[in-house]
């Protein structure tokens, strides 16, 4: 029997209750209430923090007005709106209440503590305490991290606690401090792959000396999803690159805690060869930090790998290798040759311009005169960081007639982005938001499939299932992006093995609102790049990975539901090359 997943079933779950799919008896949207939900989406996109328009709401009468209002109090994230949701706090319907505990979260209210650890404590097995097990790890404060302690080390081993023993070592895992970590160690023996891959995670992520014992035992697990977090988490710590901020301890490693590094390597080495192209991916790029001749060979080997994942991540880590300048720089020229992948090419190149200028230079011959943008967009940025020798040398191919149409031209003063100069937010009317409600927010509410989207790329079709009810704003960018055809021929322009797939930014592109959900961001997750909320214009970008870490900050808009094996084949310079709507 097949076995579903938490975080697919969750995801599957919510979308029952947030878009109307499967909903039964749900009371009809009156006039008033669709007007209610207009001005609820308004808000959200202006960033308006309404309080007598918000509190009226919030005791709606009609239980999604009232849920919608919840989760625009979270999504505007003024501080003043932790004293609002207070008295929903004790609301009768559970699914208000698990919404406020997210609103919560997205606040980072540290007030909210206390009652959300009770929460989580009271309501082990409800969906009140997953969406509080969320909250807890995005608000991060100490009094947090023991509420989570706390519940680990006293939740009981069974399938229904399963779900929110999951999300609550998520939460650990984005505690970067170096805690006790006997709350995450006691589930990493679950007979729950879900739960074991999640402990795995939550050990990886202070890099923690203590952790690597349990981290070499989950590295041995029968599930690839549990052993490539755990040779992830067998990377060396990072050097600290500054200075504690005052009256902040440096991080102390135990003293009776001493990382066998020879057995560490070796077992990363066997990672290599494991029959999971992630684990594979993952143990070679915690084997770079190890500086045996053994391990530096096997990282070096890799670069000539014909899976990209693992050739173009060795390419990256050969770059730090300035004392082997002699054994890497000529292998690294060779990974730029025409022959090889487009990603290979340009990621061996910009370690190339550090070690090895004149080789580097060599290369850049070909690779700017590449017929793929991408490749020559990127060498062209590389050879601007080398300074007035990169910059001498791109003057000098500009007196090249030949060189004419493919040179890329330097950004305008004071920066710019790819995919043309941002256009700004749209100015929508009252009458905008109602109409992007009814075409969205209502047939969802009312249990209408919405439309799906497919991508076909040179590695094979990708087909989108969209969330329109719970991202209206969203939807209706990438719905006018895909039917104006200014998706097509977007490519993309950063492919991370083993963690997302993320396009240029789309010309035209139109600064978004990111409507932050429920919904969590899970494999095959569809959202966009940004630099922070509300920063982002699509490109969009597809998670390979689940990504607990980027909880609370990005959009879901969408999943990946055919062709992750093709999301998992992209290189970087793909692109896509038609694009539909499947109603």
């Amino acid at each position: 029997m097949t076995r579903i997943r938490i975080g697919l079933l969750l995801t599957i779950v919510a979308l029952v209750h947030l878009t109307g799919t499967a909903a039964t008896q749900r009371p009809p949207l009156a006039e008033s209430d669709i007007v209610d939900i207009a001005l609820l989406v308004k808000l959200e996109d202006t960033r308006q923090f309404d309080e007598v328009a918000l509190a009226r709401l919030l005791q709606s009468k009609h239980p999604e007005v009232k849920r919608r209002a919840v989760v625009a109090v979270g999504r505007i994230a003024d501080p003043r709106g932790g004293v609002l949701l207070q008295p929903l706090r004790r609301d009768e319907s559970p699914d208000i209440v698990a919404t406020v505990a997210f609103a919560m979260g997205q606040l980072k209210d540290p007030a909210a503590v206390s009652w959300l650890a009770q929460m989580l404590l009271a309501n082990p097995n409800t969906g009140v305490a997953f969406e509080a097990a969320r909250a807890l790890g995005k608000i991060r404060t100490p009094e947090a991290w023991k509420a989570l302690a706390q519940y680990l080390t006293n939740a009981t081993r069974a399938a229904a606690t399963e779900g929110v023993v999951g999300e609550a070592l998520l939460s650990m895992g984005r505690y970067t401090t170096r805690e006790d970590i006997a709350p995450i160690v006691r589930w990493t023996t679950s007979p729950s792959i879900e739960v074991r891959w999640r402990a795995a995670w939550a050990l990886f992520r202070p890099h923690n000396p203590a952790a690597v014992p349990h981290l070499l035992k989950l590295s041995e697990d029968q599930s690839p999803d549990v052993r490539f977090w755990a040779m992830r988490g067998l990377a060396l710590p990072p050097a600290p690159t500054s200075t504690p901020p005052p009256g902040t301890a440096p991080p102390v490693e135990p003293a009776t805690v001493v990382v066998d590094r020879a057995a560490t390597a070796a077992r990363l080495r066997a990672g290599t060869k494991d029959t999971d192209r992630r684990v594979r991916t993952e143990a070679l790029r915690a084997l770079d930090g190890y500086d045996d001749e053994e391990s530096f060979g096997v990282v070096l080997a890799a670069l000539e790998d014909p899976d990209t994942w693992l050739s173009v991540s060795a390419a990256e880590l050969l770059g730090r290798h300035k004392g082997r300048v002699g054994q890497v720089a000529p292998r690294l020229a060779a990974a730029t040759a025409a022959s090889k992948p487009a990603a290979l090419r340009v990621t061996a190149f910009t370690p190339l311009t550090q070690l090895a200028p004149p080789l580097a230079l060599e290369a850049a011959a070909t690779l700017l005169r590449d017929p793929s943008l991408a490749i020559r967009t990127s060498a062209t940025q590389s050879l601007r960081r080398m300074g007035p020798i990169g910059q001498q040398f791109l003057d000098n191919l500009a007196t090249d007639p030949t060189m004419k149409d493919l040179l890329i031209p330097a950004p305008p003063a004071g920066g710019g982005r790819q995919g043309g100069p941002a256009q700004p937010a749209p100015t929508r009317t009252d009458a905008d938001y109602r109409a992007i409600v009814d075409r969205w927010v209502v047939p969802a509410y009312n249990g209408a499939s919405g439309p799906r989207a497919v991508w076909t790329t040179p590695r094979g079709e990708i087909e989108l299932e969209l969330y329109p009810g719970e991202s209206p704003l969203g939807m209706e960018e990438f719905v006018r992006l895909t039917e104006s055809g200014a998706i097509v021929g977007t490519v993309f322009s950063r492919v991370v093995p083993n963690f997302v797939a993320q396009q240029a930014t789309i010309r035209g592109a139109n600064r978004l609102r990111d409507e932050v959900s429920r919904l969590g961001l899970t494999r095959a997750n569809l959202a966009w790049a940004s630099s922070g909320l509300d920063t982002g214009r699509a490109g969009y970008t597809l998670g390979s990975t689940p990504q607990p870490h980027n909880e609370g900050d990005f959009t879901a808009l969408g999943r990946v539901v055919r062709g992750m094996d093709v999301v998992d084949r992209l290189e970087m310079g793909d692109a896509v090359t038609a694009a539909r709507l499947v109603k």
